[in-house]
């Protein structure tokens, strides 16, 4: 159910023998990570079934264009990877950048000009290659090893996109640099995404372990990013004072025990209103949360493979 694809996962070589389709696999893992991080319900300030949060000019419809649009070229990351085996992991960024720029417009197309997932295209773009340029390699995809590769390859974008650029900001990132010092998706990706691993995948996993739905697992690490992550999707929309707010009230959400799902449901609903009141979106941390999924399958994968 996980994987239904038009592509088989393995690929039959001689009789009695299978390879491993790489880019499927990983490629059909991000695409559900996106559906996933879009249809969960409900997330604060964002684009759920049960409303756009605080978007008026997409919904529900325009994200599962967009994803489908994308599903192609998370296959293209993976491949490129593969491709760019030969080179050094700080060298993969330039590998991947134009399926990234490809991806994009194909993204506004499908969508008539809404940015749904720019920076989604960014994050998964990058633990996609990553997985592509490892397994090529004959080394293990986990989430620790392609943190490593993602550190490597973007180990200079703060420098070399923000600090060298200070004279223009054509991105909203660039901007809040520039006002703020925050460093944003970027910063993260240098640093190998501290958030995500710090925060978000104990979260998850500690949920699980517990016996949390998979839905009320994911929206607790939501809410775990929410708590920490310098969002530029809501500076950008709200300033610092949104971002502050962002930060207490899911703060909250992550400090209290509940008697009930009923009642955490009910403070999340909450907590919406007041985000679409203050026209708050954590897009930032919504891509997180799919790459903290992802990541996860990743594990689930290599450590499967390494059994095999």
């Amino acid at each position: 159910m996980w994987l239904q694809d038009d592509c088989d996962i393995y690929r039959p070589v001689r009789s009695g023998q299978s390879q491993l389709n790489i880019s499927d696999l990983v490629g059909n893992l991000a695409y559900h990570a996106m559906m996933l991080e879009v249809h969960l319900t409900p997330k604060p300030g964002l684009v759920d079934c049960a409303n756009s949060g605080a978007h008026q000019n997409m919904d529900l419809s325009t994200f599962v264009a967009s994803c489908d649009a994308l599903k192609p070229f998370m296959k293209e990351f993976v491949h490129a990877g593969s491709q760019a085996s030969h080179i050094a992991a700080k060298n993969l960024l330039t590998q991947l950048r134009p399926i990234g720029i490809e991806a994009e417009k194909a993204m506004f197309y499908a969508t008539n000009g809404v940015n749904t997932h720019k920076g989604m295209i960014f994050t998964l773009g990058l633990i996609c290659g990553a997985v592509g340029w490892l397994h090529q390699n004959s080394q293990a995809y986990d989430a620790k090893r392609v943190r490593e590769v993602i550190r490597a390859c973007c180990a200079s974008l703060v420098e070399s996109e923000l600090k060298q650029n200070l004279t223009k900001s054509n991105t909203a990132g660039e901007r809040i640099y520039q006002q703020f010092g925050l460093t944003g998706i970027r910063g993260e990706a240098a640093a190998g995404y501290p958030t995500i691993f710090k925060y978000a995948l104990p979260t998850y996993t500690q949920a699980i372990e517990q016996g949390d739905s998979e839905e009320r697992s994911l929206i607790l690490t939501l809410f775990a990013l929410m708590a920490q992550n310098n969002d530029t999707t809501v500076i950008n929309r709200a300033g610092l004072d949104g971002l502050n707010f962002v930060k207490q009230q899911a703060g909250v959400v992550v400090a209290t025990c509940y008697d009930s799902y009923h009642d955490f449901e009910q403070h999340i609903l909450a907590i919406d209103n007041s985000f679409i009141e203050r026209n708050i979106s954590p897009g930032g941390s919504a891509d997180l949360l799919a790459a903290t999924w992802l990541l996860v399958q990743l594990d689930v994968c290599s450590q499967s493979l390494i059994k095999k």
